[in-house]
C-alpha cells in the first residue's frame, strides 16, 4: 500500500502548503543559497514549527561539571560548598525562560 493512502488527504495538503510557504520564504530570505542549503534550512524551520518542546534541561550534575572547574578559593582547605540544584534551576531559567 502506498504511504500516501495511509495519510489523510487533508493532512497531506496542509503539509504541502507549509513546505511550499517555507520554501517561498527562503527563496526571498536567502537568495544566493543553493537549493540544497535552502532544503536544509526548510527542514530545520519545519522541525521547529511542529510544536514539540525541544528545550534542554540542565541537571545538577551537568551544572557541577560546567562550573566546578572554574571555581577558585583562596584558602587551601576550601570545601567548595555549592548548591547544585539551585544553580541548575537558575541556568534553566536563564536559557529557557522557565524552571525545569
Amino acid at each position: 500500500m502506498a504511504i500516501s493512502r495511509l495519510i489523510p488527504k487533508d493532512v497531506r495538503i496542509e503539509a504541502h502548503r507549509r513546505v511550499s510557504a517555507v520554501l517561498r520564504c527562503l527563496a526571498v530570505l536567502v537568495l544566493d543559497a543553493p537549493s540544497q542549503q535552502r532544503k536544509r534550512l526548510a527542514n530545520k524551520i519545519l522541525t521547529l514549527a511542529d510544536g514539540k518542546d525541544r528545550s534542554v534541561q540542565i541537571t545538577q550534575e551537568q551544572a557541577r561539571d560546567l562550573i566546578l572547574p572554574h571555581l577558585q578559593c583562596i584558602r587551601e582547605d576550601c570545601p567548595h560548598l555549592c548548591f547544585w540544584e539551585p544553580i541548575s534551576r537558575s541556568l534553566n531559567i536563564f536559557f529557557n525562560g522557565e524552571e525545569g
